[in-house]
């Protein structure tokens, strides 16, 4: 029997996996996170006039108990998605968890019947909803439809750590402990913000709150005119702390010379403003939430990166990891990740994807390994 090992972090920036089949060697899979749920006669339309073949993860839609959905770079580019933030990650992640084991069951030519070990990140406010998650998707993926072809997979293993989890346990130096300290895990992504206390050895508590950097690329689309989201993302991680002109440049719509620079102008004006006061509001909650005799901070996210030298000045109580030597582990071993700027972004789902297959060695050793992992 074939077998699948995915670990799957559903992020709201991108959906991440890293993946290896019968033999162990890591691969890393992206995809676009929007869903879009539309008609069957839309997505018949869109096979039938399709010129050219592309790879499955960019053309993904999956059916399952009747309801249609696109996801990926086919939900954003055909069918307009949007992000959804203000659903749950655990809402959203079942569709997309299909549709990358669908793409990668085409890619690999994995046949129905095999077996799938599956791990996945979700926030500390979702994690209590783990057991039913694990309920659905087993289900699911033992009878859907991807892109009109039958699947049917069986769930073997299943994994759940919180965001920040991945990292705990393999972005700390080898051999260090854990019982005698205390560590904070620190995870800023784009649509959440969440924080684990570790205290000699036991997760004491968790909190994730909305104040990802969706906030800010919010109120920066507030304060200008007629930006599309994605792109102002984009600009603003281009432009860096010192706003550059040619970055916020690309945004600029207007022909006229005059114009173009003041539309420059009021972008850059609201990029500046919005930093601060996300800044604000972000190291407020951190400064509640991180106590100050912790021994230790592990910080990871995308966000995270960018407001990496006020977090090294804000958390300079205690010694604050950055994951560098997972960070280079990973830009040495994915050549795709280097030219995306996504080695800070892929530390906590690689830690869990390692994670994970260390689960399912202990239970083919006949060690007890639960379903799910707390």
């Amino acid at each position: 029997m074939s077998l699948l090992r995915l670990g799957v972090d559903p992020g709201g920036s991108s959906l991440k996996g890293f993946y290896t089949l019968d033999s162990f060697k890591p691969e890393l899979i992206l995809m676009e996170p929007e869903v879009a749920t539309v008609p069957l006669e839309s997505l018949s339309a869109y096979e039938e006039s399709k010129i050219g073949q592309s790879n499955p993860e960019n053309s993904a839609w999956i059916e399952y108990q009747g309801k249609y959905q696109a996801v990926g770079f086919l939900a954003r580019k055909r069918f307009n998605a949007d992000l959804q933030l203000q659903r749950r990650k655990f809402e959203l992640a079942l569709p997309k968890v299909l549709a990358m084991v669908g793409a990668l069951a085409d890619k690999h030519d994995l046949p129905n019947g095999s077996s799938v070990h599956l791990g996945i990140l979700l926030p500390w406010g979702e994690y209590q909803d783990r057991a039913l998650f694990q309920q659905l998707i087993t289900t699911a993926l033992a009878n859907y439809t991807f892109k009109g072809r039958e699947k049917s997979f069986s769930l073997d293993l299943f994994v759940c750590l919180p965001e920040g989890g991945g990292i705990l346990t393999r972005g700390r130096a080898p051999g260090s402990s854990l019982k005698e300290q205390t560590i904070g895990v620190v995870m800023l992504g784009y649509r959440d913000t969440s924080i684990l206390l570790i205290e000699r050895g036991e997760m004491s508590r968790g909190k994730t709150e909305p104040l990802g950097f969706s906030k800010m690329v919010e109120s920066v689309k507030n304060q200008t005119s007629g930006l599309n989201l994605e792109r102002l993302t984009t600009a603003i991680c281009k432009a860096g702390k010192n706003l550059s002109h040619k970055a916020l440049a690309e945004l600029a719509s207007s022909l006229d010379l005059d114009y173009r620079e003041h539309e420059i102008s009021t972008i850059r004006k609201a990029v500046a403003n919005s930093r601060q006061e996300y800044w604000m509001m972000l190291s407020n909650w951190l400064k509640l939430q991180i106590p100050r005799d912790v021994d230790e901070v592990i910080l990871s996210g995308g966000t995270a990166y960018y407001f990496r030298s006020q977090l090294n000045n804000l958390l300079s109580f205690s010694n604050v990891n950055w994951c560098e030597t997972l960070e280079t582990q990973i830009t040495n071993s994915f050549s795709q990740v280097d030219s995306k700027s996504l080695n800070y972004r892929l530390t906590d789902v690689y830690g869990l994807f390692f994670f994970l297959c260390g689960s399912g060695v202990r239970q083919n050793k006949g060690h007890t390994v639960g379903a799910t992992h707390d």
